[in-house]
């Protein structure tokens, strides 16, 4: 996100690197917002803030993504983006993927 990070920092085994993506994140200003490894198998890092009109912020999840978050992970959401989630059940038995490998990502300036 624009001003936080979901992260599942025990994914990274390695110690030292583990430390110099959250310190590099923190020198960005960005909340970090961890996720645990069985969050991330429940595509809760397959999330992905998009900007609607006025710029409001977003944040585009599944329903299963949303389920597993812990009440203090979207309390900390909220406070940058409104959540969005629908039931992806279909696409994340099948597909392999969630919300995020769904949608595209375009980084043209808005005129």
């Amino acid at each position: 996100g624009e001003h936080f990070a979901v992260i599942c920092a025990d994914a990274i085994d390695e110690k030292a690197e583990r430390k110099l993506i959250l310190d590099s994140l923190k020198s960005d200003g960005k909340e970090i917002i961890t996720i645990t490894e069985d969050q991330v198998n429940n595509f809760a890092g397959n999330m992905l803030e998009v900007k609607g009109s006025g710029n409001k912020s977003y944040l585009v999840m599944s329903k299963a993504a949303y389920e597993c978050l812990t009440p203090q992970q979207v309390a900390s959401i909220e406070k940058y983006s409104e959540i969005l989630y629908s039931s992806l059940d279909v696409i994340e038995a099948c597909g392999g993927g969630s919300a995020r490998c769904m949608m595209a990502e375009v980084f043209l300036p808005m005129e």
